[in-house]
């Protein structure tokens, strides 16, 4: 999930937590490098957790994430199940009783979400109703999470795919141009080239090329030296890199890379 969409969900997710629970305050964030940075909040008064790291283990949001499991404390200062690593952050904002839900995706505990009462004690029925609105408000952030894991690992699998064909096409447009270049036989050779040619969809504003700087330009998008590119072609390699100096003019590029990225972008390439 992107970062304005994650903190699209947290906000939406935590907002409805509060509304459904009644809590005067809920918070919560990702799971990171280092531990679960506190990142979203709705009824804080104070800043006192704002980008706070919890540790794994450490207080009540770092033994949510260690046990992958919900848990309260409803005396917060005085809990002997949890370490006091925060006390100074928590106490700030006056928080008593704090339910901790992880929100779990696969095997995973990518966030937390905290539900908070301050003031004395909440009662048990009060406390059991917390409980449940912050594990379900975890379970449908998870949800959203699994989704969005989902269609990104969709779009990675497809633009890899994509990616594969056109270095396929790329090698075989380049090898038809090769070939076309090296026959002896004329009818072959323009055979060929308009084998190579039908492989491209040339734009209108694309620069006309010549059929050199098409071949030499063709190995090039594979990944070819410059040194192979002229052994191939029969040109010495300093030939080559005059031919790849005028594309880099004809194109408004400013390297190799860039000139294949731009010809395929005109057109040019398959």
């Amino acid at each position: 999930m992107d970062a304005s969409g994650a903190s699209r969900a947290w906000r939406s997710t935590l907002t409805d937590l509060r509304e459904r629970s009644g809590a005067p305050m809920v918070f919560g964030g990702p799971v990171g490098t280092g531990g679960l940075r506190l990142t979203h909040f709705v009824g804080a008064r104070t800043g006192s957790l704002d980008g706070l790291v919890v540790r794994a283990g450490s207080g009540l949001g770092g033994r949510v994430l260690r046990e992958s499991d919900v848990l309260v404390v409803e005396d917060y200062g005085l809990a002997s199940e949890i370490t006091h690593d925060y006390d100074a952050a928590v106490s700030a904002e006056g928080l008593r009783t704090v339910v901790g839900a992880p929100v779990v995706v696969g095997r995973s505990v990518r966030g937390v979400v905290y539900a908070g009462l301050r003031g004395a004690p909440g009662r048990s029925d009060h406390v059991l109703r917390l409980r449940a609105a912050a594990t379900g408000a975890a379970r449908h952030l998870a949800r959203e999470i699994a989704v969005e894991d989902e269609v990104e690992r969709r779009v990675a699998a497809r633009q890899a795919e994509e990616a594969r064909s056109a270095v396929s096409l790329g090698r075989a447009h380049a090898e038809l141009r090769e070939l076309a270049a090296s026959t002896t036989d004329p009818a072959l050779g323009a055979r060929l080239e308009r084998i190579a040619a039908a492989m491209v969809e040339e734009a209108p504003a694309a620069p006309p090329l010549s059929p050199r700087q098409v071949d030499v330009l063709s190995l090039v998008a594979t990944g070819a030296p410059y040194a192979v590119v002229a052994e191939r072609l029969g040109l010495s390699a300093q030939t080559v890199k005059s031919y790849m100096r005028d594309l880099l003019v004809v194109l408004g590029a400013h390297g190799r890379h860039e000139a294949v990225a731009e010809a395929r972008r005109r057109g040019l390439l398959p």
